[in-house]
């Protein structure tokens, strides 16, 4: 099977949109939709992080196929990267915004926590046994939340005492609750392997089964939603089950007009950001960093006046200095993987 477009376009049109909410003009002024719920809910900026997620595990059937579902030293050694990027990061943030202490979660973190897991999970595990092992993790969740405080916004909240027995002051502190957590990398993981189940399903081209696996997938998450309220920062299986609905079937859309109908060539501009991912999402660190250490988005801010649309527009701009430091590679045929 030749490479499937509609992968880079999803994971680029995730990212695009990441920089967009993550580097607004003023975070006192934001729409709504641009910025996460509260606790329970999902917003559209909700959906960012957990679909690319799951983009990563569409990938790595692609990846992991050409390697006969083996571990390989490239495999550890693209773990080990993804945590020493986020530790670092995390480090530069310490030192630019004057932090307590280096966080040890994050973005990168659990990326690198939800590949390494479920690379492991499949080399060794039977494919067909791996729908079991996801919903094992996720009912395993579930009875946790339930029996552990997990929906309180505070400190008692099971998923904040295990974080701060283990992580201490290295945490991201909401309330005492860390989004990129321990406990809660779980159903990330199960996330993960969703993805590589669907990933399973598009090689093989079977698109109604595609179909009605999202269809499922998104109507039991909306369901559960009564029992385990969706919830980014918990990850709850309701959360995990719309996110992977939502993606499933936006991944088979894109497919189809993009793929089997040739208008990729329409999408270019997703896909500087999709094939360079690790890139754009550190290039807009620098660029936070640098508008931090400069003073540039306050003085832009305040000859524009501080209202949601100029921070918007401030934000699409930061996104097109994005695009724009990633083109020239993008031209070049030069794609930076871990």
């Amino acid at each position: 099977m030749k490479r499937v477009q509609a992968i880079d376009v999803l994971r680029g049109m995730t990212l695009a949109l990441m920089v967009l909410v993550n580097l607004p003009g003023s975070w006192s002024a934001v729409y709504p939709m641009l910025a996460h719920s509260a606790w329970n809910g999902m917003t559209p900026t909700d959906f960012i992080f957990p679909n690319f997620v799951f983009v990563m595990g569409v990938s790595m059937f692609f990846s992991l196929r050409k390697q006969n579902f083996t571990l390989s030293w490239k495999m550890l050694k693209r773990f080990l990267l993804l945590l020493a990027f986020g530790l670092l990061i995390n480090t530069v943030n310490h030192l630019v915004y004057g932090t307590e202490s280096i966080r040890f979660t994050g973005v990168l973190a659990r990326f690198a926590l939800c590949f390494g897991a479920s690379v492991l999970i499949i080399c060794k595990v039977n494919h067909k046994y791996l729908p079991w092992v996801i919903v094992g993790i996720l009912v395993g969740y579930s009875a946790l939340l339930l029996l552990g405080n997990g929906y309180d916004y505070g400190p008692d909240n099971i998923l904040s005492r295990v974080d701060r027995a283990v992580l201490g002051k290295h945490m991201y502190n909401d309330h005492g609750i860390d989004p990129e957590g321990l406990l809660s990398t779980l159903p990330a993981i199960a996330n993960t392997l969703i993805g590589f189940l669907v990933g399973k399903i598009l090689a093989s081209e079977d698109f109604r089964k595609m179909d009605s696996l999202g269809t499922a997938m998104l109507l039991v998450g909306l369901l559960l939603d009564y029992l385990l309220p969706m919830n980014k920062k918990v990850w709850s299986p309701s959360f995990v089950l719309v996110v992977c609905g939502l993606g499933t079937l936006l991944l088979s859309l894109l497919h189809y007009i993009i793929d089997e109908r040739g208008w990729w060539k329409h999408t270019g501009f997703f896909k500087v950001f999709g094939t360079n991912a690790i890139y754009c999402y550190l290039m807009s660190d620098v660029i936070t960093w640098i508008y931090s250490l400069t003073g540039f988005g306050r003085w832009a801010m305040g000859l524009m006046g501080v209202t949601r649309w100029t921070s918007l527009l401030f934000a699409v701009f930061s996104m097109l200095v994005v695009y724009l430091t990633a083109l020239p590679l993008y031209k070049r045929k030069i794609f930076l993987k871990l």
